[in-house]
């Protein structure tokens, strides 16, 4: 009716509208709240409630519906079996076609409101409730290409293009294969109908082929030996099922290296965000790591939104840049496994970066907490023209190579006890807490193994609690517990 392309689906448009700032145009979308959960309750002047509707789920539901929020108490259903709720799931799963809205499945809840307490939650979900995912949508389409794209840490990956099909409110043009393994497996080629569905309604992937609609000319999917964008030799490290282009320097990556070049974790170049270095790539004013340190400032002053000041901020980031500590630069050159930790103790291990030119892999796997599958990565880094080049360039650029701080605090109060650091901390960040290990004569490790004392968990904490629970010599602390470890005499 406006002359406005449709929105994508229901979920798109709703965290879309939410983001809008004019709240305009954001009442013009008829947004709708179904509450279906009370976090908090605060009583007036202390008073105790003899209300019982909030020792359940469903009379809190109750409750909202009463006080005039839609909830879906007119859905929900309290049974006292699993049978019954597998059979009231797939019931209304039958209905979902005449939703007035898009649904993916159902929340089976504990309804006792102690029992949920006492059960807790992860860092990642209550332990209470469990989603019952309804069956995919599927459409069928014809594979018509398959384009091979390269991601930021180089991988390569098979992207299928097929004829547009509409699936759960969604037009699909492009799906990822994965991996050759994944496209050897479903035996999938150009020119085969495939089978489409939307995982959980979200992620399209492809099913099958039809193979009983095949003509005889379907071409089978061959992968690159050489990147498509670089045209570096591609490699396949062992252990993994994607193709890699390991070329640092590569078009394809050096956008998002960049990024992550200069973030704050890395060498912490203030004033250069994202947004600034795509400008500045586009308009060929930056083409690598090396060339954030040549900027031409006086095309930039020419740009729009970039006044003295701006640049004079730049200018003093970058150049302050150039004195960071090598676990940093270490970090920041983005080597596949080589997050904050292991740079930390990969720069320990040299007096100069190019030092790891001469290492062995035997050499690296002799470093703390370096296993067979880092060392590989990193033996292959220090081993291609490409980045050795682009770090002697920053070499002479006066970019800090060299371990200025090779001696470690040893004595401290947390005397040589390992630490390893997951989720997101409460009040520090984690280059933050990492350094007072060091700094109180602790040691960082970068996995969760039997040589670990403690583990430091925030939220999302993730698959590293998994594995220190199931080693009872690890202790699992939170951040208070940890800055309590320091205070101690």
């Amino acid at each position: 009716e406006q002359g406005i392309a449709p929105l994508a689906n229901p979920r798109n448009a709703a965290s879309g509208s939410l983001r809008m700032k004019d709240p305009m145009v954001v009442r013009k979308r008829s947004l709708e709240a179904i509450l279906y959960h009370i976090s908090y309750v605060e009583t007036v002047n202390g008073q105790r409630s003899t209300d019982n509707s909030l020792n359940s789920h469903s009379g809190a539901l109750e409750m909202l519906w009463q006080l005039g929020f839609k909830t879906p108490a007119k859905e929900k259903k309290v049974l006292l079996d699993i049978e019954g709720v597998i059979k009231y799931c797939n019931e209304f799963e039958k209905k979902r076609e005449d939703l007035p809205y898009e649904i993916d499945g159902m929340v089976i809840k504990v309804n006792n409101v102690e029992l949920q307490q006492r059960m807790g939650s992860t860092t990642h979900h209550p332990r209470w409730a469990i989603a019952f995912k309804f069956k995919a949508r599927q459409a069928t389409s014809k594979l018509i290409n398959v384009e091979f794209q390269v991601g930021r840490t180089g991988s390569i990956t098979p992207v299928a293009k097929i004829e547009p099909v509409h699936i759960s409110g969604v037009t699909v043009t492009s799906i990822s294969l994965f991996n050759p393994d994944v496209v050897k497996e479903k035996d999938v080629r150009i020119g085969d109908t495939v089978l489409v569905e939307r995982a959980g309604d979200v992620i399209p992937y492809i099913v099958k082929p039809l193979t009983e609609l095949r003509t005889g000319k379907e071409k089978k999917i061959i992968f690159p030996s050489n990147c498509p964008v670089c045209n570096d030799e591609l490699v396949k490290p062992e252990g993994e099922a994607v193709l890699r282009c390991v070329n640092i320097n590569c078009k394809a990556q050096v956008v998002e290296r960049i990024i992550h070049f200069v973030s704050k974790d890395a060498m912490d170049i203030r004033s250069f965000g994202a947004a600034n270095i795509v400008k500045f790539f586009e308009l060929d004013l930056l083409k690598d790591i090396p060339e954030i340190y040549t900027l031409n400032y006086q095309k930039i002053s020419e740009l729009e939104g970039f006044g003295q000041r701006s640049i004079d901020n730049l200018k003093a980031a970058i150049e302050n840049s150039k004195q960071q500590p090598l676990q940093r630069l270490i970090f920041g050159l983005g080597i596949r496994y080589v997050g904050e930790t292991t740079a930390r103790t990969l720069a320990k291990a040299v007096d100069h970066l190019l030092d790891f030119e001469k290492f062995s892999l035997e050499e690296l796997q002799n470093l703390e907490d370096v296993g067979i599958k880092v060392a590989g990565s990193i033996y292959q880094f220090f081993h291609l023209e490409d980045n050795i080049t682009m770090i002697k360039k920053l070499d002479s650029l006066g970019i800090n190579l060299k371990n200025t701080n090779k001696k470690v605090e040893t004595k401290g109060v947390l005397n040589q006890q390992t630490f390893l650091f997951t989720g997101s901390l409460p009040t520090l960040k984690r280059s933050e807490a990492e350094e007072l290990v060091e700094k109180n004569g602790g040691k960082l490790l970068g996995s969760v193994s039997s040589k670990l004392n403690f583990l430091v968990v925030g939220e999302d904490a993730g698959s590293k609690l998994d594995k220190a629970k199931k080693i009872s010599s690890i202790k699992v602390i939170s951040e208070e517990e940890f800055l309590k470890l320091l205070s101690e005499p």
